[in-house]
């Protein structure tokens, strides 16, 4: 080989690793992509453009991107400037391939980063929430909204072979938190609705977590502030099972009703629904057992009058 010729050989493979990468035609492919992932969860993607990311990871990115996620009979639109999809090493000891998924700049506000690596029997799964706007987590049933600005940090580690060895951590805060007026009809009324009404509540912060396959509510609380229109406090436990339907919900329930909510005609059906749970003027306790199956049957049976 003459001099020289091996180097110009490993040139030419990097420019052509780097035309691969910069020329190549992906962005042709999203809907063949689109489609596949549409099938495959039917999770609706939209975007105005696709190409590789090269920082970090290699990985895919997408921008001005539109996102349908299917919710029961409903669904749930998100928009953002950017979609960042990328190969990552997830948990420890040992780490778990997988993939991490940014979403920045949600068109109400926030952004969004995940990261799920699975191992044979093992699901590590990683959130990270800056102030998403709630407002655009509404799903397309007519309902209003609900509001506030979300923030999550949570890192959970789950063994399916052996559910008691999962463990980690959920910490959530929501800021300026309130519902819109709005109507549930839950089967166990045969058709009724309940309109519950709209509400402040400030405030809400959660601190949770799991040891030994049982996630713990350390710290459940809001409508601390005095102008809140409901006030409360939750304590318990959530048992994690191989099948999620199956897993176990204890939680006991203190709520306040301001004087505004008590006084609102409109309010009716609402304080109707609670009259069963009520310990004095405007204050009821619950205590609320089951699966999560049963909750998804009757939201309401699972639950009676607590003890105080």
């Amino acid at each position: 080989m003459k001099k020289g010729v091996g180097l110009k050989i490993f040139i030419f493979v990097c420019l052509f690793v780097v035309a691969l990468f910069v020329l190549f035609p992906i962005n042709n492919l999203r809907g063949y992509i689109f489609d596949r992932v549409f099938k495959a969860s039917r999770v609706l993607l939209v975007s105005d453009s696709m190409h590789f990311s090269l920082l970090g990871m290699p990985g895919l990115r997408m921008d001005n991107v539109n996102v349908t996620l299917p919710m029961g009979d409903q669904e749930l639109d998100l928009w953002s400037k950017a979609v960042t999809l990328k190969f990552a090493l997830s948990g420890f000891l040992p780490p778990l391939p997988g993939v991490a998924v940014n979403i920045s700049e949600l068109k109400k506000g926030g952004d969004i980063y995940t990261k799920v690596g699975k191992g044979s029997n093992t699901i590590s799964f990683y959130l990270d929430v800056e102030k998403l706007n709630l407002e655009q987590i509404g799903a397309r049933n007519g309902n209003p909204p609900l509001k506030g600005y979300v923030d999550i940090s949570s890192d959970i580690f789950f063994d399916e072979s052996q559910m008691d060895k999962s463990s980690g951590y959920f910490n959530l805060s929501i800021g300026d938190f309130s519902i819109n007026q709005q109507s549930i009809s839950p089967p166990e009324l045969g058709g009724l609705s309940i309109v519950i009404p709209a509400m402040k509540l400030g405030k809400l912060e959660g601190v949770l977590k799991m040891k030994n396959g049982v996630l713990e509510m350390n710290k459940f609380k809001f409508g601390e502030d005095p102008s809140s229109d409901l006030k409360g406090t939750a304590t318990g436990d959530f048992k994690v099972e191989k099948t999620f339907e199956q897993s176990y919900l204890n939680i006991a329930l203190k709520l306040t009703l301001s004087q505004k909510v008590l006084d609102n005609p409109e309010a009716s059906t609402f304080k109707s629904t609670l009259t069963g749970f009520q310990t004095a003027a405007g204050e009821y306790s619950l205590k609320c057992s089951g699966t999560i199956q049963d909750f998804i049957n009757s939201p309401l049976y699972p639950c009676k009058k607590a003890d105080l």
